[in-house]
């Protein structure tokens, strides 16, 4: 009982957690980057206190409960599976070990390549959520937020959060895997406050802003990195607007499978489900506490 009660509780220690997008000093970065931007509109009480808000919290709360059940077991799973395949390895191709290099550059680009691989996973799971229906059915949810706040980032369906947990572990094995059988170095993610450098560099960047309504674009350099305004077309009721920006942090992924949308020229007026366009909405969601 105390261990359901402690994980419930769990949210609400989230902002001194680095490991979280909603960490205080993610937060600040952000909240900085927004007055500089809005000035005082960033205070506005609407866009931030809201049904959609207190949706948001809720679901916040249902999944910290639920990841019990859904992560524990597969973080547990980790260092089997690199040892699986580091076996299977090993039999296939030899003892391995063929490189030594500097410690300090063999962490930084292990680093690098778990974020460039995870962050290409998750380009391909959030395309296939919305191009496949049935996975639609469940990251509806996420878009089904009528106003943006950090915490939107956290209402997700619980299937889409077993997938998206079942993938983070699957790259990040088969990548430390690979490092593993390769070098002969003892590996360490090169980080900061135990995150790995290139993701608290994208956290620091205005991350929280995605899920906001303050437009931040990046202007030319909105062809290599998604900037929040980016998102926040991915996130536009409008149609011109759908099926647009599934990267995370890097644009090159949509731009090669020709889903890049920049934001000048862009305007969002409004977040959430097009109820009027079949396509889009393919279920009803009053099961999700939302009229159709």
């Amino acid at each position: 009982m105390w261990e359901w009660l402690e994980a419930l509780s769990k949210p609400l220690i989230f902002v001194f957690d680095p490991h979280k997008r909603i960490y205080w000093f993610y937060l600040l970065s952000s909240l900085l980057l927004a007055i500089i931007i809005s000035g005082r509109a960033i205070f506005k009480i609407k866009p931030w206190l809201n049904a959609s808000s207190a949706f948001d919290l809720i679901w916040l709360f249902i999944n910290q409960g639920l990841s019990k059940l859904i992560l524990v077991p597969l973080f547990a799973m980790q260092i089997s599976l690199l040892l699986m395949i580091n076996n299977g390895l090993q039999t296939l191709f030899g003892r391995g070990e063929f490189f030594i290099i500097d410690d300090s550059w063999l962490s930084i680009i292990l680093a690098f390549s778990l974020f460039i691989c995870n962050d290409f996973g998750k380009f391909l799971v959030h395309r296939a959520m919305h191009r496949t229906p049935w996975l639609w059915r469940f990251h509806a949810l996420h878009h089904s937020a009528t106003s943006m706040t950090p915490l939107t980032l956290y209402r997700i369906h619980p299937v889409e959060l077993a997938i998206n947990a079942l993938r983070n572990l699957l790259i990040n094995v088969l990548i430390s895997s690979l490092f593993v059988y390769l070098f002969k170095n003892n590996l360490s993610v090169f980080d900061l406050l135990g995150v790995n450098i290139f993701v608290f560099i994208f956290n620091i960047a205005g991350s929280n802003l995605r899920h906001s309504h303050i437009w931040l674009g990046f202007g030319r350099w909105e062809q290599v990195f998604i900037s929040p305004a980016q998102h926040q077309i991915h996130h536009s009721a409008e149609h011109k607007h759908f099926n647009k920006n599934f990267g995370s942090a890097l644009a090159i992924w949509d731009s090669y499978f020709k889903t890049l949308l920049l934001s000048q020229h862009q305007q969002v007026e409004h977040f959430g489900l097009d109820k009027s366009n079949k396509n889009r909405q393919r279920f009803r969601l009053q099961w999700l506490g939302i009229d159709d």
